[in-house]
């Protein structure tokens, strides 16, 4: 199912970009970038003075007279910052031109608001499941990156949105949780690209939701927290959440799930889980037990060492964050970017930073141009990485992003990466082939309205 064409208003073009403002059409020769997205350009212009409140500010001829003084001597120690150190200049990097480019890829057959994309062993992508609105979707489908189209394959036996998925190393892929229907999944279910079919795998102890799924040197895979259906309650985000500490580890060849020994040190929900190059495990962030009625945002971290089938503490990070993004760099460090945090989980965060595994530290990795949470992140093998879209949640008003950053390691700060097509949080991206990014679906969210599902998708060359 195609998403409807628009035409700008102004230049007769078609789009598919509207301002976060008014909703109006805009191209992208009229639509103006602002910390909360696209606007139509009278939706961003300033607000312009009268000539009364102009007077108001200005009683008297010699503020004026010190204001110009004060900007000359401004400008005379920007022009001299600038131009120290001979030929090593430094520009502000909101001054920078964008780095790469954003080309619109074909819809989704079918739309869905979230789902999960997996890159296959064969250079095609992956996407499977997600939903529209409260409605889990069952369908799946192939992104040839040459080609460039999308191709219908076939349907997972049980729809399902906010689920997992991982690639095993036989080339299959492994799904697992989510919901559907208001209830919890507890199933899992295994895509075979040979036959282009799905089928049902040993299901988990417990239906999860929120959880991590991530591929163990051995083969196997780990699920770890999540929300889950009995326990304490508490509210984060909006939600209600029972967060969970279990994990289970799933035995590829016996196609079964097993309690892992250990628990972790406490219950996450939306948090990360990054293999680390030694066969351990990294888990970071994430929405706590309920206190006092909040599942409150975590710095806590913690690390899973499969030789001893166990948890254990790491250091705190230095913001308590949740529904972030964690990739692992060339280094073999791990960086965190954004999430939300607050007292009650409604702010997105700037921040971001990186875990040495050597010596369990975390550094700051600088700061992002603007606040977003439920955003893709990708690492590239140079260790640059891209973050895209989430949202901009203040006190709980959340506005959906399309802007891009990306993180210069040897500068070791952010640069912008230019715009999507699509305005999207909650959406899934993958690394092609080619080096190219594919960021995919997700739900456009604007304050007062209920989430918008997208089947668009974005494809980013750097």
């Amino acid at each position: 199912m195609a998403t409807q064409a628009l035409k700008c208003e102004r230049h007769g073009e078609a789009t598919r970009l509207t301002c976060v403002e008014c909703g109006k059409p805009i191209c992208p020769k009229c639509a103006v970038r602002t910390d909360v997205g696209l606007k139509c350009e009278a939706d961003a212009k300033g607000v312009e003075l009268s000539k009364e409140t102009l007077a108001m500010l200005r009683p008297s001829r010699t503020p004026v007279y010190l204001g110009v003084a004060g900007i000359a001597v401004l400008l005379a120690l920007i022009v001299f910052g600038l131009t120290r150190g001979g030929g090593d200049n430094e520009v502000s990097t909101a001054q920078l031109p964008a780095v790469g480019t954003w080309a619109a890829a074909p819809d989704l057959v079918s739309i869905r608001g979230t789902t999960t994309a997996v890159v296959l062993k064969d250079g095609k992508a992956l996407a499977a499941g997600g939903g529209v609105g409260q409605q889990a979707v069952a369908a799946t489908e192939l992104f040839d990156p040459a080609a460039g189209v999308w191709q219908a394959t076939g349907s997972m036996n049980q729809a399902r949105r906010g689920h997992q998925a991982v690639l095993l190393g036989d080339g299959r892929v492994l799904v697992a949780g989510g919901i559907a229907e208001g209830e919890l999944l507890a199933s899992a279910e295994i895509y075979d690209p040979g036959t282009g079919k799905w089928t049902t795998t040993g299901a988990m102890s417990i239906p999860r939701l929120g959880a991590t799924l991530t591929l163990l040197t051995n083969g196997n895979v780990m699920i770890t927290g999540g929300t889950v259906a009995e326990g304490a309650a508490g509210s984060g985000g909006g939600q209600t959440l029972r967060p969970d500490n279990t994990a289970e580890i799933f035995n590829v060849a016996a196609g079964r799930w097993t309690k892992t020994s250990g628990t972790m040190s406490t219950p996450r929900f939306e948090h990360s889980a990054t293999a680390l190059d030694d066969g351990r495990v990294l888990i970071a962030g994430g929405q706590g037990p309920p206190a006092n009625g909040i599942s409150g945002a975590l710095a806590t971290t913690e690390i899973y060492d499969p030789a001893v089938d166990s948890f254990r503490k790491s250091n705190d990070m230095g913001d308590a964050r949740f529904n972030h993004t964690a990739v692992k760099l060339p280094d073999r460090t791990v960086m965190v970017v954004g999430g939300a945090g607050g007292t009650n989980g409604d702010t997105s965060l700037t921040t971001a930073e990186v875990f040495n595994p050597g010596d369990g530290s975390w550094t700051s990795a600088g700061t992002l141009t603007g606040s977003r949470t439920g955003h893709v992140a990708v690492a590239f093998p140079d260790g640059r990485v891209l973050v895209a879209g989430g949202e901009s949640v203040t006190r709980g008003n959340r506005r959906s992003l399309a802007t891009a950053e990306i993180f210069i390691l040897e500068k070791r700060e952010w640069q912008s990466a230019g715009t999507m097509n699509c305005l999207r949080s909650e959406a899934s991206a993958v690394l092609l082939g080619d080096g190219s990014v594919l960021v995919v679906a997700g739900d456009f969210a604007a304050p007062g309205q209920q989430p918008d599902p997208k089947g668009c998708a974005d494809r980013y060359r750097p």
